[in-house]
C-alpha cells in the first residue's frame, strides 16, 4: 500500500489550477488571484489630516499659546479653500488634504477658536498629525500575492486601490454522491436496517468550507447499473467527483470496478487509519476519488486528499493544513502498518499544547468528530504513544 504522502501526491499531480474569471470585488471573498496584485497608486494619495483641528505653519507656534487668524476650512472629501500663510490657520477635519502652507495639525482639543480667531495652547508632536501621501502603500507594492485567499484585509485594500473586477480562480464545481441501500435521505424515517444518509452532508459541507462548489447526488443503489450511470452523471460538468461507500472488496462494492472499467484507475488502497479503502482516477475524463463509507473515514480521507486537491484548483499556495507539536493527553496504543490519524482536542497547559483523543476512534464513532480540534498523526511503525509523548497535529480549526 501507499504511503498517506506518496498518496497525496500522486492524487495532486492529476491537479492543476483553474482558469482565470473576474468576479465584482464583493463577491470575491475566499477566492484566490491569478497574479501578484501591486498597487496602482500610493495610499494614502495625498496628505490628509489624521484629527479634527487647525492646519497651520510650525513657523507661527514658536511660543505658545499663539492666537492666529481662521482663513477657511477643509473637509474630508472636498479641496482646501485657501492656503495656510504667516499668522493664519485653517479648519481641518480628518481625513481632509492638509491645504498648502502647512505642516502641522493642532487638534481641536489643544485649542480655542472664538470670533475668526483660533488660540493654540500646545505644538503638535513631531509628525504633526498629518498622514503623508504613501504612508501605508507606495505605488507598485506588493499587495496580495497570487496564491493568498482574499479575506476582508485583502478585499478593503483592492476596494481602495480601485481593484474590481478582480481576475481570481474560479471555484471548482465537486459533485458528491453516496453509496449504499441501507441509506436514505436525513429527512426519511428509516426502515428496518436503514440509516440516514450523513456522508453526503458532511461532504457537501466540507467541499463549501474548502472553498468549492457542489452539487449532491444520491444516496445511490448498490447496484452495478445505478453506479455506473450515477458517476457517468456526476461526471458531465465536474472538476472532480467526490463517492463515499462501495470502494472496498464486499459483493456489493462496485464504485471501484466501474472506475477501473469506465475510466481511469490510478491508485486503490492507503496505509492509513481510518480510511484505508481510497480510490484515485477519473470517470470519462472527469478526475474521481472515492472514499469509503464510514462517517470518520470520509471526514480523514477528504482531509487528506480531497481538499488539497480543492486548494489546488482554487490556486492557493499552501494547500495542506497547518501543523503544531503537542504533548498526547493519555496513553494510545495501535498495530503497526498503517498511519492512525487520533481526533484530538488541544488545549494549552504549563506553555505547552496538549493534544486529548477525543473518545474512542472507530471509524463509525461520528461523536469522535465533534469538538475535533485535528488529528495528531500516529505513525506507521509506532504501536505506543505514553501520555506526554511528542506528536504532530494537524490542526483542523483552533480551540
Amino acid at each position: 500500500m501507499l504511503t498517506v504522502d506518496e498518496a497525496r501526491a500522486r492524487i495532486l499531480a492529476a491537479f492543476s489550477s483553474l482558469p482565470s474569471i473576474d468576479v465584482p470585488i464583493r463577491e470575491a471573498l475566499g477566492m484566490v488571484p491569478t497574479h501578484d496584485v501591486v498597487a496602482p497608486h500610493p495610499s494614502p494619495r495625498f496628505d490628509n489630516s489624521a484629527m479634527d483641528g487647525y492646519a497651520v505653519r510650525r513657523a507661527d507656534l514658536g511660543d505658545v499659546p499663539v492666537t492666529l487668524e481662521v482663513i477657511g476650512e477643509a473637509r474630508a472629501g472636498s479641496p482646501p479653500s485657501g492656503e495656510v500663510v504667516a499668522g493664519t490657520a485653517i479648519a481641518v477635519m480628518t481625513g481632509a488634504p492638509v491645504p498648502a502652507g502647512a505642516d502641522a495639525v493642532v487638534p481641536i482639543e489643544d485649542a480655542d477658536e472664538d470670533a475668526g480667531r483660533v488660540t493654540v495652547r500646545a505644538a503638535p508632536p513631531g509628525h504633526g498629525h498629518i498622514r503623508p501621501a504613501g504612508d501605508d502603500v507606495r505605488a507598485g507594492d506588493l499587495l496580495v500575492p497570487a496564491g493568498r485567499e482574499l479575506d476582508a484585509g485583502e478585499l478593503a485594500m483592492l476596494a481602495t486601490m480601485g481593484l474590481s473586477p478582480v481576475p481570481v480562480h474560479r471555484r471548482p464545481l465537486i459533485t458528491v454522491l453516496s453509496t449504499g441501500d441501507e441509506l436514505v435521505r436525513p429527512e426519511v424515517e428509516p426502515g428496518p436496517g436503514q440509516i440516514r444518509d450523513s456522508n453526503s452532508v458532511a461532504l457537501a459541507a466540507l467541499v463549501r468550507a474548502a472553498g468549492g462548489e457542489v452539487r449532491v447526488r444520491g444516496p445511490i443503489a448498490d447496484d452495478r447499473t445505478e453506479v455506473e450511470r450515477a458517476l457517468g452523471n456526476a461526471a458531465a460538468g465536474s472538476d472532480l467527483v467526490v463517492s463515499s461507500g462501495g470502494v472496498s472488496v464486499g459483493r456489493y462494492d462496485f464504485v471501484r470496478d466501474v472506475i477501473e472499467q469506465r475510466g481511469r484507475l490510478d491508485l486503490w488502497r492507503v496505509a492509513m487509519q481510518p480510511g484505508k479503502p481510497v480510490v484515485s482516477g477519473a470517470i470519462d475524463g472527469t478526475p474521481f476519488l472515492g472514499l469509503p463509507g464510514n462517517p470518520v473515514s470520509i471526514h480523514v480521507g477528504f482531509e487528506q486528499f480531497v481538499r488539497p486537491a480543492i486548494r489546488k484548483m482554487r490556486g492557493c499556495r499552501e494547500v495542506l493544513r497547518p501543523v503544531v507539536r503537542a504533548r498526547i493527553g493519555h496513553r494510545i496504543e495501535k498495530k503497526p502498518g498503517r498511519l492512525h490519524f487520533v481526533r484530538v482536542r488541544l488545549s494549552f497547559e504549563g506553555g505547552e499544547v496538549v493534544a486529548t483523543p477525543t473518545g474512542p476512534q472507530g471509524s463509525h464513532i461520528q461523536s469522535s468528530l465533534l469538538d475535533a480540534h485535528g488529528v495528531a498523526r500516529f505513525d506507521v511503525d509506532e504501536t505506543v504513544l505514553d501520555a506526554g509523548a511528542e506528536v504532530t497535529v494537524e490542526v483542523w480549526r483552533l480551540p
